[in-house]
């Protein structure tokens, strides 16, 4: 690709576009402010008698996502979306503004001193704010849930005195039943009467919402971009179609890392060191990374330190499977609970064996991708 003469950088906000363009002979200024679209931007670069394909531009990952990008790149304009938390800062810096950042973010960014970050194509990036749309609906529902059963225990209507245990399960049939039951039992006119049935029946919707989003992932999986990801993912004990699609979108394109090591990196789940002076200090993991990635490994590794055994369940799972990729999905359960017996046997932390364990079935997950990549 051909050097480009200019390097610059965007700040980007609602009203108005700061643009710094650096000349890379003579490391000339210029910069300008126009309005929030790419039309404006790009005449005012006319205007200054540049050449489209003579800039490289960049600007940090905000709420705008990967639209500039797409937006510029269909422009014939090279750019580059750049990590906002790799931005070197220095600290007796006290002064900030729009025109200031844009122009010190283009001077780091000629000096190559930029970290971009990896852009997903556009069915990747659908299908993976899909699954974190159904997260956040399973969130909302939680934490109604959560609310129904502190504003009945407030009201005196306590479901395990009243059925004697102690430890009663809740949101079962039962429990729904009891709760209809109660509500059904107070005066019509009666403010808490409209508060719990208005709370439920928002938490049975939000849950038929869920069912839509999980036949649509079903039917996301069976397609030829993620079948075999899908199907070389669920060899795996504790993962499924929901959890393996999740880190093959969140992933993205595997091949962008070059050992198991970034992946962990990525994830956050590698361990903060502090050496120096001969002393060597470690402490728990960064999480610097991708936190839904770190999720769906550690909750995959829950009951990591059962035997190595294949269920019933997992057996349907890996039917017309590759072998290769139930050899690979068979070492990491023998690895993984040898390794969770170890250090129970050391009297670790039972949270430091479930990261610890996650940490290492994220590296089988990422042999498991390259070969179906």
């Amino acid at each position: 690709m051909k050097k480009a003469k200019y390097y610059g950088s965007i700040d980007v906000d609602d009203s108005s576009f700061n643009v710094a363009l650096i000349k890379t002979v003579g490391e000339e200024l210029l910069h300008f402010k126009c309005s929030s679209n790419v039309g404006a931007m790009i005449k005012k670069i006319k205007q200054k008698n540049i050449h489209l394909k003579d800039i490289q531009l960049c600007y940090e990952a905000t709420y705008l996502g990967y639209t500039l990008y797409r937006e510029l790149k269909g422009k014939g304009i090279r750019c580059e979306v750049i990590a906002p938390s790799l931005i070197p800062k220095a600290p007796g810096n006290k002064v900030k503004t729009d025109r200031l950042d844009c122009i010190k973010l283009a001077k780091y960014y000629l000096k190559g001193m930029l970290t971009p970050v990896h852009i997903p194509d556009e069915e990747d990036e659908t299908v993976r704010d899909l699954i974190r749309s159904r997260k956040l609906l399973v969130d909302q529902v939680k934490k109604i849930k959560t609310h129904i059963i502190s504003l009945c225990k407030r009201m005196g209507l306590d479901y395990r005195k009243q059925r004697g245990i102690s430890n009663a399960a809740y949101w079962t049939q039962i429990h729904y039943k009891w709760l209809e039951k109660e509500i059904n039992q107070l005066p019509k006119d009666s403010p808490l009467r409209l508060n719990l049935s208005s709370l439920l029946s928002t938490c049975h919707n939000i849950e038929t919402f869920i069912s839509t989003y999980d036949e649509q992932i079903s039917v996301i999986a069976e397609r030829p971009k993620y079948k075999d990801k899908v199907k070389a993912l669920n060899c795996f004990r504790g993962l499924k179609t929901l959890s393996s699609l999740t880190l093959t979108t969140e992933l993205g394109d595997i091949r962008r890392f070059p050992h198991p090591s970034k992946v962990t990196a990525y994830s956050g789940l590698s361990i903060r060191e502090y050496s120096s002076g001969g002393k060597e200090l470690r402490f728990g993991i960064t999480k610097q990374g991708n936190r839904i990635l770190r999720t769906v490994v550690i909750e995959a590794c829950q009951f990591s330190f059962k035997p190595p055994k294949v269920s019933n369940i997992l057996k349907e799972r890996r039917i017309g499977a590759d072998p290769e990729y139930i050899n690979i999905a068979d070492r990491c359960m023998h690895r993984l609970s040898k390794k969770s017996i170890r250090m129970f046997m050391n009297k670790k932390h039972r949270n430091k064996i479930k990261v610890a364990c996650a940490r290492e079935m994220l590296c089988f997950v990422w042999e498991a991708l390259h070969k179906a990549a």
